[in-house]
């Protein structure tokens, strides 16, 4: 599997839409990020904060790409796929999206769809290889408020939430108001709005994290949602994943990796993404009847028809052949 390069994402595609005039564009940003940039000391941290408006058929999309900071964003109308390392889907109206620091995600298939898209960067202080988040202190009123968000954001690692009662409709809608504003006040309107959308998410998310002190960072949580992700999709599992490329979806070394999941799979990383390339390939010999016993292997993941064949009789104690004679 092969990954782009690191930086940060600098909205290419987006900057040339905008400006062949098929989107419209509102924004305040700083850095690569399009948009009327941030006053020097206005909202330190806060990398951009905008919408788009894309009316009619699209021949441009965001590809696989990573931001510095945390990305949130909230689809007001439309749709668009979004897809990250491990899933993917269609965003409709009221979804929201959450992606952590140097997480790999895109959107569009390649192309996006007719949508109106809120976003909001925040830059945490990580580096890429960093593990050390703090929101900016115009975030949260004081630093327990700021370091309960981190806590929160970290430890569960959902990449969507669904506003099912427009709940946090009317935040969104603000924000794409304010966005346009440069008057003095607009910074503090910004950061007032963007408290309220952080701490609603929040909410949201707190809601799916356990009490337990046992993984105060989220790291586990990551690499179980990853592997999870390749649980439900034949595609992402048959990836030619290696430890690195996974450590590198997970947003952790190598070692951690491998530590984690011995401790959660009792099975090293490359040793699970065999289990779960088998329990595909089970599935697909008996529902794909007509497909080749190789054709499978070679659709699930593996490399050969031999080594594929070796791992399931030891994981399944009989053959691909003869567990699909038995299963027919």
């Amino acid at each position: 599997m092969t990954h782009p390069p690191s930086e940060a994402d600098n909205c290419e595609p987006l900057t040339n839409a905008v400006a062949r005039g098929d989107v419209r564009l509102v924004a305040r940003s700083r850095g690569q990020y399009p948009g009327i940039a941030l006053q020097t000391g206005a909202l330190p941290g806060l990398r951009t904060v905008g919408y788009w408006d894309a009316v009619g058929p699209q021949t441009w999309g965001l590809p696989f790409h990573r931001n510095e900071g945390i990305e949130l964003c909230y689809l007001l109308s439309g749709e668009t796929p979004f897809e990250t390392d491990t899933e993917s889907r269609m965003l409709q109206a009221g979804d929201i999206t959450i992606t952590r620091p140097w997480q790999r995600h895109r959107l569009g298939d390649p192309n996006i769809r007719p949508c109106k898209l809120l976003w909001i960067i925040l830059d945490v202080e990580s580096s890429e290889a960093g593990s050390t988040w703090e929101f900016p202190n115009w975030v949260g009123p004081d630093h327990p408020s700021r370091r309960e968000l981190l806590r929160i954001f970290r430890q569960n690692q959902c990449c969507h939430l669904v506003d099912r009662h427009a709940e946090l409709q009317t935040f969104a809608q603000k924000l794409c108001d304010v966005a346009a504003d440069q008057s003095p006040l607009a910074p503090a309107h910004l950061a007032n709005l963007i408290n309220l959308f952080l701490l609603s998410v929040a909410g949201r998310l707190s809601e799916g994290i356990s009490d337990t002190p046992k993984d105060p960072q989220g790291f586990d949580q990551t690499i179980r949602h990853f592997f999870s992700g390749l649980e439900a999709s034949v595609e992402k599992a048959a990836d030619a994943w290696s430890v690195g490329d996974m450590a590198h979806a997970c947003r952790v070394g190598k070692s951690y990796l491998t530590s984690s999941c011995r401790r959660i799979f009792n099975a090293t990383p490359a040793e699970q993404l065999n289990r779960v390339r088998l329990t595909h390939a089970k599935r697909l010999l008996t529902e794909d009847a007509a497909r080749s016993i190789t054709d499978i292997a070679f659709d699930v993941g593996f490399s050969t028809s031999q080594y594929f064949a070796n791992r399931f009789r030891k994981q399944y104690g009989m053959t691909p052949g003869q567990y699909r004679s038995g299963a027919l």
